[in-house]
């Protein structure tokens, strides 16, 4: 039979981690030859339509009812036999939806289990993962810690949780880093990309970038993205005196040559489960700042080796961090990052997830 592999999810935000990799993945599995859709939730859709996508049910608890019944028919009617679960809604979703089938089914978590932006708390997401757990699935981590911490939380599941990396390093994303830059960005810039709120800690990034500017000449910052805190970080640049050296971008559909342009890039998160940007930023050439945030930065970085770690919310460490990166060199990179992003090709990816349904 053909593998036909869904994957479910609650919603679709332009741009997010999650959906990027996600769609990645899913591209990878078309070249491998498997049938391969989307059902979301909400009805939102993909911003490519590579893959097929299938409306669920709408949000709430009704919608969350309504695409049970419409994703145990789908299933049904279309003969899927792999799912992929991604955000906690669609985990449910899924595993209510597949119950009593023979469908093999991974339920995956991409973020830290106490991240604050989550409405889930570490109890409920235990009873959540036990649940899971208790029928013939398999929960994917997106990172080496997460598996960790999710381990930790139940031991007893601790065969059938596993490690994936994310599918981040695609040739379109390196032929799509070859564009040239938007008009209006400076020649000389450092870089954070990411969506606008709290979670990413762009405010921290500001305040840090302003201390740094404070003491030396700066290359201008470049932050490319959108969300519901733009207008508070705008004002914010304008109150810390760095309005004209801050470049908000809003979102783009092309970030990659940015990254690859980028003096230096920047992530100063507050929680992470492995953050795309680093990989991209490494696989593209460009040195990297991260704050050491719960699961993710330590363990792509090597510990430091291949990138710069400083505390979370530490403006002093961070705008002392990217005065150290002044003179940063592209060409040090070298060999130890090559090893650092191999794991995250959509092709090792996609093996990942074959590996784990088959055993």
């Amino acid at each position: 039979m053909t593998m036909h592999i869904l994957f479910t999810l609650k919603d679709f935000k332009t741009g997010g981690g999650v959906e990027c990799v996600q769609q990645r993945l899913a591209g990878q599995f078309l070249k491998d030859g498997r049938r391969v859709g989307f059902f979301i939730m909400n009805g939102e859709r993909p911003d490519s339509d590579e893959v097929p996508t299938i409306a669920g049910g709408g949000s709430g608890f009704s919608g969350l009812l309504r695409s049970v019944v419409l994703l145990r028919r789908l299933i049904l009617r279309e003969k899927v036999t792999h799912l992929i679960g991604a955000k906690e809604q669609a985990n449910l979703c899924t595993w209510l939806a597949t119950l009593g089938t023979p469908c093999k089914v991974i339920y995956t978590r991409h973020t830290d289990l106490d991240c604050s932006e989550q409405h889930t708390g570490v109890r409920s997401l235990r009873l959540l993962y036990a649940l899971y757990l208790c029928g013939s699935g398999k929960v994917v981590a997106v990172s080496l810690g997460l598996r960790q911490a999710l381990t930790g939380l139940m031991p007893w599941g601790r065969q059938r949780i596993r490690y994936c990396p994310n599918a981040v390093i695609t040739e379109q994303l390196l032929s799509a880093a070859q564009a040239p830059l938007p008009a209006d960005v400076p020649a000389r810039y450092w870089l954070g990309v990411g969506r606008l709120v709290e979670l990413k800690g762009f405010h921290i990034m500001l305040e840090a970038y302003a201390l740094a500017a404070r003491q030396a000449t700066v290359p201008y910052l470049v932050i490319a993205g959108d969300g519901p805190l733009r207008g508070e970080l705008e004002e914010q640049a304008r109150r810390l005196g760095i309005a004209r050296q801050v470049h908000f971008t809003g979102h783009l559909a092309n970030p990659y040559p940015l990254i690859r342009q980028a003096r230096l890039l920047i992530l100063s998160s507050l929680h992470e489960g492995m953050p795309t940007v680093l990989v991209e930023a490494l696989a593209l050439g460009t040195p990297v700042l991260a704050t050491d945030c719960p699961t993710g930065p330590r363990e792509l970085l090597d510990h430091g080796r291949v990138g710069q770690l400083v505390r979370v919310n530490d403006v002093p460490a961070l705008a002392q961090a990217m005065l150290q990166n002044l003179n940063s060199d592209k060409s040090a990179l070298g060999k130890a990052v090559a090893d650092a992003v191999l794991p995250y090709t959509s092709q090792h990816a996609a093996q990942a997830y074959y590996q784990v349904w088959n055993q």
